[in-house]
């Protein structure tokens, strides 16, 4: 039986673990968090009758892992889209709510007639992103990338990139569109102009099949899936799933060693608060900053490797009211900010407009993002300051004057990932150094992908290998896949 040791109880460990009890391979599982609960960034609290994501409150659609996982485990009958009648969204300009055009998809337009008539932008961006089926598409060349704003600007012009769909792109990441890579955080945008030649016809014929798989009579179907009860009921369902597992919290890993080769203990040793645990295989399901310090001693280049993947800190501020004390119609998801705006908040959810089963009746919640690339600074304030800009942004643009009727603030320290320019190939060479070390696996936020999807899938990736891998005495592995023998030596060192 292989001993398998995973280091984080976030949504890609425990998909790792619940991966590895359902395959063939009979595998001894023990899972260790630092953290009193499971679930890293996923986290939901209940409180007088709201229901409370504290971060992510859903994942994209189009994406099946987190939806075939949800229904694996019970939650089937949970899932929800957005309310189709508030799907509008708002920008801030010129100290203004103001309605993004209909028709747009990831920030692109699609329909002539309402990006005509906006007033966000001049007749001069109106006409260039006319252009925009006209403008030569970009070949990328092996690890080639470019940043979301420089793509977004060479394709649409540079207002509507800095106006909606930088702050809409970049707002998923807290981070700068100026140094966020367009291939490792939209790739569909890339794919988009390769097979088209256009991102504006691309994200029509997107919308057409949209339209055409909605039922008829319905609006098209939800970009984003949520659960009834909050994004928490994965973790606690898929945690509850996991019948042989063992399961540590308050445990926090301190480092990771190689064994030797004749050890009869394994392959690998991961020192804990609690006790060093011994495995032949050992996921490290982590932040890249927090694998950078479990393998210091271990690879100090792949330490170093790890190291460079950036992250930023954010927070949320959740604010709930009374639905007569807010003078702006709640008829959208939220609004975005713009950096031109020069405000301390990057976006704020109408969560009880945006979702079902958020709020009673007669009640609203609102939540209002503050920190990320370039305004960490903001978040030295502590709650209660936090809650005060929150408040007086909600004053100034959407005319709330009475005081909310609660308020809670999640902090999330370096647990944003910046994919910057080059990201997919400092990527593919971290993971090639990983493939040096027989048995040892990495995954998890700010690697490969974007949202709770990717990082599922990153956990079913590691299953499967370490499932149809056997790791011999001298460290080698023989990788058994479809019929297949693969082996590669152990790394002189």
């Amino acid at each position: 039986m292989k001993r398998v040791v995973i280091v984080g109880g976030g949504i890609t460990g425990l998909a790792t673990a619940y991966a590895l009890e359902k395959s063939s391979e009979a595998c001894e599982v023990q899972v260790v968090e630092a953290a009193p609960r499971l679930g890293g960034n996923l986290v939901t609290i209940n409180h007088n009758g709201f229901t409370i994501d504290g971060g992510p409150d859903s994942w994209v659609a189009t994406k099946p892992h987190a939806t075939r996982l949800a229904k694996a485990v019970g939650l089937g009958d949970e899932l929800i889209g957005t309310r189709p009648d508030t799907r509008k969204v708002y920008i801030v300009w010129k100290k203004q709510l103001h309605a993004v055009p209909e028709g747009l998809v990831l920030g692109i337009p699609t329909e002539w007639k309402p990006f005509a008539q906006t007033e966000l932008f001049g007749l001069d961006t109106k006409l260039r992103a006319l252009l925009e089926p006209f403008i030569p598409k970009k070949n990328f060349a092996g690890d080639e990338d470019e940043s979301i704003a420089s793509f977004l600007g060479r394709r649409l012009g540079p207002d509507i990139c800095e106006r909606i769909a930088g702050p809409l792109l970049g707002g998923i990441f807290a981070g700068d569109p100026e140094s966020l890579s367009v291939r490792a955080c939209v790739p569909q945008l890339v794919e988009a102009e390769a097979k088209y030649g256009s991102i504006v016809m691309a994200m029509r014929a997107l919308r057409a099949a949209r339209k055409e798989q909605a039922t008829s009579g319905e609006r098209e179907a939800s970009t984003f899936i949520s659960l009834k009860r909050g994004i928490g009921d994965l973790v606690t369902y898929l945690a509850h799933r996991l019948r042989d597992a063992e399961i540590s919290t308050g445990r926090a890993a301190q480092k990771v060693s190689r064994l030797a080769p004749d050890d009869p203990r394994g392959c690998w040793a991961v020192e804990t608060s609690k006790g060093t645990l011994y495995a032949d295989h050992v996921a490290l399901t982590l932040p890249a900053h927090a694998s950078s310090r479990m393998v210091s001693d271990l690879d100090p280049t792949l330490s170093s490797m790890l190291g460079t993947v950036g992250y930023v800190s954010t927070a949320t501020v959740f604010l709930a009211y009374r639905s007569y004390d807010i003078r702006h119609p709640l008829d959208a998801v939220g609004f975005l900010v713009p950096k031109g705006e020069n405000r301390p908040i990057l976006a704020c959810t109408f969560v009880s407009s945006k979702w079902e089963h958020r709020a009673p009746s007669g009640q609203a919640l609102m939540r209002v993002f503050i920190g990320g690339a370039g305004a960490e600074h903001v978040l030295g304030h502590d709650d209660d300051g936090l809650v005060r800009i929150a408040r007086e942004q909600l004053q100034d643009l959407m005319g709330i004057e009475r005081g909310p009727v609660f308020t809670r603030v999640f902090r999330f320290n370096r647990a944003s990932p910046q994919p910057t320019v080059g990201h997919l190939g400092r990527m593919r060479r971290l993971l090639d150094r990983v493939a040096t070390w027989p048995g040892l696996y990495v995954g998890g936020n700010g690697f490969v992908g974007t949202g709770i999807p990717d990082a599922i899938k990153q956990g079913e990736e590691i299953a499967a290998r370490i499932a149809h891998t056997r790791v011999s005495l001298d460290g080698s592995e023989r990788i058994t896949a479809g019929g297949l023998l693969a082996s590669r030596a152990a790394p002189a060192r």
